[in-house]
């Protein structure tokens, strides 16, 4: 059996230039927005968030904790503007897209659980849809994908045969 290689670029002067193609997994929800920082590199800065979403019934809900990377101007741009409120320990809610998530786990060092294991949730921050500071919709995108929470109790309606 033989193997034969050829070099496209050197055989083939029509070769276009392949697209990368990937497979999306992304994160829509609505969370508390913490711990904005900038973090510097050797190669520029970015910003990094912690987004405390919400999960399960609306009145007992869970919250699920995300280290988020910020990546976009736009996104860097909003969330900049949230430095202030959060300082000021203001509730800063808002409709978010994640992507590219990830795990690690990591292990407490103080406290009542150190030595303990626990998982962290790592993403990007790739689109802010609405923000709002305490009840004020600061912001919100001109085609916003996910609408904020409203303060309505809503009352199931089942259709006749359910079960």
């Amino acid at each position: 059996m033989t193997a034969t290689t050829t070099n496209n670029a050197a055989n083939n002067t029509n070769t276009t230039a392949s697209k990368a193609e990937y497979f999306n997994l992304n994160i829509k929800g609505l969370g508390y927005l913490s711990n904005i920082r900038r973090i510097e590199t050797l190669t520029g800065s970015f910003l990094s968030v912690v987004i405390n979403a919400l999960s399960g019934p609306t009145d007992n809900p869970t919250y699920v904790r995300f280290d988020a990377t910020v990546a976009g101007k736009e996104a860097t741009d909003l969330i900049s503007r949230c430095q202030k409120a959060v300082d000021e320990d203001q509730k800063v809610l808002l409709g978010f897209t994640l992507s590219n998530l990830t795990s690690d786990i990591f292990t407490l060092n103080k406290g009542d659980h150190a030595g303990e294991q626990r998982v962290s949730l790592k993403a990007r921050l790739i689109k802010v849809d609405w923000i709002k500071i305490g009840q004020t919709m600061v912001y919100k995108a001109e085609k916003s994908d996910s609408p904020p929470p409203s303060q309505q109790s809503y009352k199931n309606e089942y259709v006749k045969n359910s079960f």
